[in-house]
């Protein structure tokens, strides 16, 4: 298994060239300051001590049933080793002398696209326009993504499969169906930031956390 001393060392020259990136729970660094959609790369473990498996993800804090700590995130994106045959490296072995700038290489690259994704709006606009396959992408969290983004035109219908395909609803989401049929933004905005701050509350993510407002809230 990947150690935390293995990742402390390998991202230690990250930490000090960006102020904004934190490592959390010992594996993930997270993009500061975190809002609505944490902007995550993970130095994964694998079934072997000797290589590690880095992804980057998004994933919305402010969905009924998120766990910052636990959940992979609505994009998944590998980072793979060199294609080139002259590196010789086919996966991220810990003792190949090159592992770690290629792999802080790629990272970096990683990380200018990251910043860039620094709203809702533009998280959502690149999920749907890059990604091939979004993780976890159901009628559930479609519903509450276009809640919190302001389109509750959208949202009603959603919500609409989501009462026919999920006739036993968890009671998070039962409680965003009045509002949503009222067109109250108020109450649906209090909904999802309390949701929010449920998911991070008490969580390694926590001091990394800033409760901003939702494009709902901007919009009527």
């Amino acid at each position: 298994m990947t150690t935390a001393r293995q990742v402390r060392r390998l991202v230690r020259p990250l930490l000090k060239r960006h102020p904004d990136l934190a490592l959390v729970a010992s594996h993930s660094l997270w993009l500061t300051p975190v809002t609505h959609v944490a902007r995550v790369i993970h130095i994964g473990r694998t079934s072997s001590a000797h290589y590690c498996d880095p992804k980057w993800w998004l994933l919305p804090l402010f969905l009924p049933n998120t766990n910052p700590m636990k959940r992979i995130g609505f994009c998944c994106v590998d980072i793979y080793p060199p294609t080139d045959d002259s590196k010789s490296l086919d996966l991220w072995f810990w003792d190949n002398p090159i592992m770690s700038s290629e792999l802080l290489a790629r990272i970096e690259k990683a990380l200018r696209l990251m910043r860039t994704l620094d709203d809702l709006r533009s998280c959502r606009s690149f999920t749907e326009a890059h990604m091939n396959y979004t993780w976890g992408k159901t009628f559930n969290e479609n519903l509450v993504y276009d809640i919190a983004m302001g389109n509750l035109n959208l949202a009603r219908c959603w919500w609409q499969k989501v009462k026919t395909s999920y006739p036993r609803l968890c009671e998070r989401i039962h409680e965003i169906g009045p509002p949503l049929m009222d067109d109250d933004r108020t109450a649906l905005a209090a909904v999802l930031h309390r949701w929010e701050r449920e998911n991070v509350a008490g969580t390694a993510v926590e001091p990394f956390w800033t409760p901003t407002p939702f494009p709902l809230e901007k919009t009527g």
